[in-house]
């Protein structure tokens, strides 16, 4: 007999092509690229994206969207022909997106569940919080900034210095190099405890913000009062209630599953330890 017989991969490969040659572009799938849908709820979360203003052609932007939706598809599966899914890198960095896309959408929708304050509670948080309201104040700042150094424990030498001058001198002597420049600092954006240090700083004393990798030497060179009106303070008091409700959902929710869950570590990489030590009050 000379009859060929189809082995069961290309038999497969067969049947896949013709599942993908049966997909239409109708009814809530608007393009279909080498047999992967992009649907109307995809298309309309991208345009959503965009924040296209009121007078946009609509129809043009949605055609042009689409445009770049069909050419990222595209690309992404000649990424994967050439086996770039398969790669540990991109399978670590796309269980992580994966992960934050997860706990978003867990944030957003406990969020909902989240009600809105009255009138009360948001006028006993202004009171409480005079910082980010009556007493709001911006701060105009001189800086120095430097990459933190391999041993932390070298910033100690600039605790005593007592001006911004100071600081540099000694970063110079240590052979630090640092970049110098203007900043600002608004109270209403740093937690509180942090506005009260500054501003028992005697007048041109210098304080230390690390930041990452980096550190910040800042010294404050003026202020100006920025007070919020009441029209304008009611609607921030009433978000920073909601979020603090959904961040104590948060943490209650995170301590419920650390306390069902099973975690194991090799050794050398547990949680550190809790730092029950003070930090000094210029750092």
């Amino acid at each position: 007999m000379n009859k060929k017989i189809m082995s069961s991969s290309a038999l497969l490969a067969v049947l896949l092509t013709a599942s993908a040659c049966q997909k239409k572009a109708e009814g809530q799938v608007v393009a279909v690229v080498n047999g992967e849908e992009i649907t109307l709820n995809e298309l309309n979360a991208e345009i959503a994206e965009m924040n296209l203003p009121a007078n946009a052609d609509k129809q043009a932007a949605r055609a042009q969207i689409l445009q770049k939706m069909i050419d990222r598809r595209l690309l992404a599966q000649a990424a994967k022909e050439a086996g770039i899914d398969r790669d540990p890198t991109y399978i670590s960095q796309e269980r992580r997106m994966d992960e934050q896309l997860l706990v978003s959408m867990y944030g957003k929708k406990a969020m909902d569940t989240v009600p809105v304050p009255g009138n009360a509670e948001v006028d006993k948080f202004i009171a409480e919080h005079p910082a980010m309201f009556a007493d709001r104040t911006r701060y105009a700042l001189n800086q120095l900034q430097f990459d933190m150094p391999a041993d932390a424990n070298r910033l100690k030498e600039l605790e005593s210095a007592n001006s911004i001058e100071d600081v540099a001198t000694r970063l110079t002597a240590m052979g630090i190099k640092f970049e110098q420049g203007k900043g600002a600092l608004d109270s209403a954006v740093v937690p509180e405890q942090i506005i009260s240090r500054i501003n028992s700083l005697p007048a041109g004393e210098p304080f230390i913000v690390p930041q990452g990798n980096k550190v910040v030497v800042s010294v404050v060179t003026g202020t100006e009062k920025v007070a919020l009106p009441p029209e304008r303070a009611r609607p921030i008091a009433a978000q920073a209630l909601r979020a603090q409700s959904l961040n104590k959902i948060g943490e209650d929710r995170l301590k419920e599953a650390k306390a069902k869950a099973k975690i194991e570590y090799q050794a050398g990489y547990e949680a550190p330890k809790a730092d029950t030590k003070g930090s000094p009050a210029k750092s």
